[in-house]
């Protein structure tokens, strides 16, 4: 019998033994290592993930605070959302184009959800026109988040033209808050 045939028939019975003694641990370690997985979902662990902005996080969350949190209905960042435009322009700005995702993230995420996006103007120009204007405005938001992949039945457009304004005063600062479009 060789060297190493000796040494392992030697070892046999530590060998057997380490076999039991794992068996026995196994039960002290969590056997049902899939329920825990199971209730994950509902439990949300990926709510507690960090993140730096919503691409982070799954289609259904939102990047706030740094952590990634599921989207509700009531979710402040998805309420009352607002995109403002140039003076008498209905394209939308690059700047505004993150807040639109996010609420196309919002709006895709809550399938019952149905939104209203009124256009506004500011209090320069007529009535007709202004009411032209805000038409357009509400238009470019609900064809880009159409592009998102926006369902279009959840969506629904409304022109106030200058009839709404948030703010009354007869400044450019003032009708800049006013050339917007909302998202309710």
């Amino acid at each position: 019998m060789g060297r190493n045939m000796k040494w392992l028939l030697s070892m046999m019975p530590v060998l057997a033994l380490g076999a039991c003694a794992h068996k026995e641990m196994t039960p002290e370690k969590p056997v049902a290592s899939t329920a825990p997985a199971a209730a994950a979902p509902s439990a949300a662990p990926s709510a507690e993930r960090a993140c730096s902005q919503d691409a982070d996080c799954t289609s259904r969350q939102l990047c706030v605070s740094s952590r990634c949190v599921d989207i509700t209905a009531d979710l402040a960042e998805c309420q009352n959302i607002r995109v403002h435009f140039d003076f008498d322009r209905a394209d939308l700005r690059a700047q505004e184009l993150p807040l639109l995702q996010r609420a196309g993230r919002c709006i895709m995420a809550e399938q019952g959800v149905h939104l209203t996006i009124e256009g506004n103007a500011d209090e320069r120009g007529t009535q007709e026109y202004n009411l032209a204007l805000g038409d357009r405005r509400a238009n470019a938001v609900e064809k880009y988040l159409e592009r998102l992949g926006v369902a279009r039945a959840q969506l629904k457009t409304v022109s106030y033209g200058k009839e709404q304004p948030l703010c009354t005063e007869h400044s450019e600062e003032c009708w800049a808050k006013n050339r917007r479009a909302a998202l309710k």
